[in-house]
């Protein structure tokens, strides 16, 4: 049968305080990665001993493989499988796992339990988180493996990635045949046999955990290099195919957490390696989906209780925790006769990659002109580990060129690649960018953008609006003592169209007194000319030619590839003496033909109202009179 998701079920009721007590620090630690719906695949197989010890310990033990954080992070398992599972368990089991992670949503995977098995010890049990795996479940098989036990082949998809054998994987959870006589030896590896040929029928290349409690004594069993064998589903194992004897290699046992056996629990003391999870060529590759090698570990195991109860004489397996060691020791010491094996696992990268639809406008010629290019890994992991690296690379075609590779940031940070343009020839190009990555299972492997790319051809500021003159002179005439005068001239960027960059006038230097600015700077000149305008002040000057060249400053507008071009301007000012009331045919002299015009204007508002009172009168003659001669 097969149960998804999972209901809530009534827990059992903790016995003694010391129980709930345990039960407590459960729910706290669950509590802390509850709202985590992240990848890495943390990966558990557990033999819980027919659920025959404490509740409470074993909820305990189950948050505490969601909340070690020994490897730098912490994540809810992605996948439990448990050992020695009767069917009369299961309920239980269901309300268990629902406790321990609170706000993760896992599901019970295709369950059998064939005639027998429950009294061979139980059956294979698998909960998978299912914002993170699909079970295929026409790829369950059972594969008999001997002493009235199955060993269970289960079929995960990764959720957000297309389907394929680089984002599909196979789980074998087994228990073999226990004790260690010659016959043990040689059933388990029988049922060895048969897990490779099932697994080598698969084909090449094919992504597997093996895990269980395989009962192998030594790393020179049979059984075991069977596994190791050649072969499409050949195993290798993360902890390397030397010995786990001896107390050199205590932190690789998982049986037993107690000395003394009770209540159904075996004893003996932690001494032996009974529990596994190998993984095939695939799985070990470092690439896309694949373990983490430092991550496998045995869960409580400090290294320090061979042969021995894990609890006894206080535990170190969180370094410099104490107190939380000890509760974990306490907790697998009476939870069951085995303690868990977690390892976790890389998924491939999730490849986002963008790039702007179009670029521009740059000026012809511009150096560095590039349209950036963001790459980010989206994989949705807990920490950098947790995936494999994005390696990419981006190039262009087209008006784009080049090609850089990219090892990509992890969302929500973002690498950039700058791809070059060309801007040798002005007008409106298409270009092409393209993101490649051959990382296997990458989601989102390849992305293509087309790029228009706008190439503008530089300002022409010119004094002219007929020619390209790019030096002219201002010449003017004041009188001395008449004040400041302005001295204005249009500066033109000629022929401007909009295939052009718009001028700008940034200043002017050179200038000096009596020569001033007004207004010497304008930004985005394009078809209508602007005006700038300058001044001299004539107060205190004498009569005289008075001039001066400068340079007006322009550039292109503000876009890669402005350039800036100087403009020449001299001024040439004659400032001479003022005329003088009453010399109104300008001769320098008021005399009698100045009478004369004046009388034949009078009564007029003609020139020669000359304190402009609008009537040609007395008051004006007798101004005339006072500066004859």
């Amino acid at each position: 049968m097969r149960t998804s998701p999972i209901s809530p079920i009534a827990p059992r009721t903790p016995g003694g305080a010391s129980l709930r007590a345990l039960f407590a620090v459960a729910v706290a630690l669950a509590a802390c990665i509850a709202g985590t719906a992240q990848a890495q695949l943390r990966v558990a197989n557990y033999n819980i001993a027919k659920l025959l010890g404490d509740a409470a310990g074993f909820r305990a033990v189950l948050a505490e493989i969601a909340a070690d954080d020994t490897e730098g992070f912490a994540v809810a398992p992605a996948i439990l499988a448990f050992q020695e599972v009767r069917a009369v368990d299961v309920a239980a089991l269901d309300s268990h796992v629902v406790a321990a992670y609170p706000g993760v949503t896992y599901a019970r995977a295709t369950y059998t339990t064939a005639s027998g098995e429950d009294g061979a010890g139980g059956a294979q049990c698998l909960y998978y988180r299912t914002d993170l795996l699909a079970e295929v479940a026409s790829a369950h098989v059972d594969i008999s493996t001997g002493g009235g036990r199955n060993t269970d082949r289960w079929l995960f998809q990764l959720v957000g990635y297309t389907a394929s054998n680089a984002t599909r994987f196979y789980v074998y959870s087994s228990h073999l045949k226990a004790s260690d006589t010659s016959a043990d030896r040689a059933e388990r590896l029988a049922g060895v046999i048969a897990i490779r040929q099932n697994a080598d029928a698969l084909g090449a290349g094919r992504h597997i955990i093996y895990l269980g409690d395989l009962n192998f004594y030594s790393n020179t069993e049979d059984g075991y290099e069977q596994f190791l064998s050649l072969g499409n589903g050949r195993a290798f194992d993360p902890l390397g195919t030397g010995s786990w004897a001896g107390s050199a290699n205590a932190f690789k046992h998982t049986q037993s957490p107690r000395v003394t056996a009770s209540g159904g629990l075996v004893g003996g003391g932690l001494n032996d390696r009974f529990d596994f999870q190998l993984q095939s060529t695939e799985m070990q590759d470092d690439e896309g989906l694949s373990v983490i090698f430092t991550s496998y570990r045995a869960l409580g195991n400090d290294g320090l209780h061979y042969d021995t109860s894990i609890n006894a004489g206080g535990n170190s397996y969180f370094p410099g925790q104490s107190a939380r060691s000890n509760a974990l020791a306490n907790a697998l010491f009476s939870a069951s006769d085995h303690i868990p094996v977690v390892a976790d696992y890389r998924v491939p990268p999730i490849m986002q990659a963008s790039a702007p639809a179009s670029y521009g406008p740059v000026i012809r010629g511009a150096s560095g002109a590039a349209v950036s290019v963001t790459v980010s890994n989206a994989a949705a992991v807990v920490a950098a580990a947790g995936t494999a690296p994005l390696v990419a690379t981006v190039s262009g075609s087209g008006v784009l060129s080049g090609s850089q590779a990219v090892t990509a940031a992890l969302a929500p940070n973002a690498s950039t690649v700058a791809v070059p343009v060309n801007t040798a020839t002005a007008g409106t190009f298409n270009g092409t960018v393209s993101v490649v990555t051959s990382v296997e299972g990458a989601q989102n492997p390849s992305y293509s953008r087309s790029v228009s790319v706008t190439v503008l051809l530089p300002s022409n500021p010119s004094w002219s609006a007929k020619s390209n003159q790019t030096a002219t002179t201002l010449s003017a005439s004041f009188p001395r003592d008449s004040g400041v005068q302005e001295l204005s001239l249009p500066v033109y960027n000629r022929g401007y169209t909009a295939a052009m960059a718009r001028l700008d006038v940034d200043g002017a230097t050179g200038l000096g007194a009596p020569f001033g600015v007004i207004d010497s700077s304008e930004p985005n000149i394009g078809a209508t000319p602007t005006t700038l305008r300058f001044s001299i002040n004539t107060n205190g000057l004498a009569a005289g030619l008075y001039t001066r060249t400068i340079t007006v400053w322009t550039s292109d507008e503000n876009l890669p590839g402005a350039t800036a071009r100087p403009l020449s301007l001299s001024f040439s000012v004659e400032v001479t003496e003022p005329s003088r009331p009453g010399d109104l045919n300008g001769d320098g002299v008021v005399d009698a033909s100045d009478l004369s015009i004046l009388l034949a204007q009078w009564g007029t508002s003609g020139a020669a109202d000359i304190d402009g009172d609008g009537v040609v009168g007395g008051s004006d003659l007798a101004l005339l009179l006072a500066n004859w001669g």
